[in-house]
């Protein structure tokens, strides 16, 4: 299986390491990492159109798999990847290991997600994956980096059609989980706040932060499982946006404006 590996935290993320690591070392597994030089952590699916993309090879010697770092962002990684970069096709893209999890509406801003939703938009099966820890905690990664080559290795049959699966992972390294779980996405799990401030020349500014929800997670969610020290897997669907079972109420809406349009004017003419 070949499989190529990115993140949003930048391509000195010791977490992406500890994964690339752990690839390089697994049976059966070939690896290419292809990651942001910088941190675009919330910065969703952007790519880069109105400037150019930079590539630089890493030395061997410096990264367990063949690595690039890339100006751009996730996103842009996976393309330049998949089309460009890797000397053979991939099989499968692993976004992460993200450093935090990735729950609930955090997959909407996410740039580990964005990452593998750009490897099912190119028609492969994805990974997003993500790893909250206690702040200040020290950790190295390598339960998740373990629990997600256990993952690739398991799903290695399930490579002929493109999927894309959510997965937090405590970032324990004695390996005491309280199961494995599947989920669906919780509702946000944090509350909006907006800081009012002023810049050193006077000016109104504001600082966009959040703080956890007080309600208790919703039961079978991602949220949940992480706050019991599950380990969450979600499959989440990309290709079929469109809500089909809303099309019966749009009809009169579509009729009223058709007609405010006046026969045979407009786009519905």
């Amino acid at each position: 299986m070949r499989v190529l590996l990115s993140n949003d935290d930048g391509i000195e993320s010791p977490a992406l390491w500890r994964l690339a690591l752990e690839v390089a070392e697994s049976s059966g597994i070939e690896g290419y990492v292809v990651a942001p030089a910088e941190e675009w952590s919330a910065q969703g699916h952007a790519i880069t159109v109105r400037e150019p993309l930079y590539a630089e090879r890493l030395p061997a010697s410096g990264y367990p798999l063949p690595a690039w770092r890339v100006s751009g962002t996730p996103a842009d990684c996976i393309k330049l990847g998949l089309h460009s970069l890797l000397p053979e096709p991939v099989d499968l893209v692993v976004a992460g290991i993200n450093q935090g999890f990735n729950l609930a509406t955090d997959v909407l801003y996410s740039g580990t997600v964005a990452a593998a939703t750009e490897g099912v938009l190119g028609g492969l099966p994805a990974i997003a994956v993500s790893s909250g820890h206690e702040s200040g905690t020290p950790t190295t990664y390598q339960f998740p980096a373990q629990v997600t080559c256990q993952l690739l290795n398991l799903l290695s049959d399930q490579m002929d059609h493109p999927w894309l699966l959510n997965v937090n992972i405590p970032a324990t390294d004695d390996a005491r989980v309280n199961g494995v779980w599947i989920t669906e996405l919780g509702p946000c799990p944090y509350i909006d706040v907006v800081r009012s401030d002023e810049d050193e020349a006077g000016r109104a500014c504001y600082w966009l932060a959040i703080e956890p929800h007080p309600d208790r997670p919703v039961a079978g969610s991602d949220w949940e499982a992480v706050q019991k020290g599950a380990i969450s897997l979600t499959p989440l669907e990309v290709l079929r946006l469109t809500k089909t079972n809303h099309f019966a109420g749009l009809v009169p809406v579509v009729e009223e404006l058709q007609a405010r349009l006046g026969e045979g004017a407009g786009p519905f003419g």
